[in-house]
């Protein structure tokens, strides 16, 4: 008798588990789709504080013209959706004083490695001494493919501005090596020619150029969708 309990119940369990394997098998819950995290990107306008970087024949200070592109592209970009990071955000350097040139760019290559940077744009404004050289020039993290890639972005949809093209180069400049992620100087134009000053002072030109940046950082992050 108990024999034939044990064989009965053994019989139910196996088919139970075969209904239940069937009904996994038929009835699996929906797995959702991975979801691409949002991208971000670290803004970096140059110099601040005791630090103007160049200084233009008109007085012009470059850590203004910066910082003005600066906040003018994260706005462009936040209303894309991108999240964005500043190392600055008022004329001030990002690290602590005494000013150190070394250690301020150093600091600047740590915030978007703690910010976990998906692409690092610094914004500077370009010096020369002969006055003659003009319009925006990209730079990018030497030996760095992606950052090739970015600066082409970039300086294609400057190029759409300016009307002027000037191939993107490639720079061993320590704020870009150091940020561990595909990176790009853009120098936005020179403030030793007259033409480039009485433009980068402009509001309008600025925007201009903001938007021409950001064309490009979009057109790199969603390049192959």
């Amino acid at each position: 008798m108990l024999l034939n309990v044990a064989h009965k119940i053994s019989g139910w369990l196996a088919i139970v588990g075969l209904l239940g394997a069937f009904l996994i098998t038929c009835y699996q819950l929906p797995v959702s789709p991975a979801i691409t995290p949002t991208p971000i990107v670290v803004i970096d306008p140059g110099h601040g504080g005791q630090d103007p970087g160049a200084i233009g024949a008109q007085g012009v200070y470059e850590k203004n013209i910066n910082l003005s592109i600066g906040l003018l592209l994260s706005t462009l970009l936040r209303q894309r959706q991108i999240h964005v990071y500043m190392t600055r955000t008022s004329d001030r350097a990002p690290s602590a004083p005494p000013f150190h040139n070394v250690r301020d760019l150093r600091y600047r290559a740590y915030l978007a490695r703690q910010w976990h940077a998906t692409i690092f744009v610094s914004i500077h404004t370009n010096a020369e001494p002969s006055g003659i050289a003009q319009g925006p020039i990209v730079y990018y993290a030497s030996g760095s493919v992606s950052s090739w890639e970015l600066a082409s972005q970039v300086s294609n949809a400057l190029a759409r501005v300016t009307g002027k093209v000037i191939t993107p180069r490639p720079i061993r400049q320590l704020v870009l090596q150091e940020v561990g992620v595909p990176a790009i100087n853009v120098e936005v134009g020179f403030l030793t020619h007259s033409l480039d000053t009485s433009r980068l002072i402009n509001s309008q030109y600025q925007s201009q150029l903001a938007a021409a940046i950001a064309e490009g950082i979009m057109q790199y992050l969603n390049r192959g969708q």
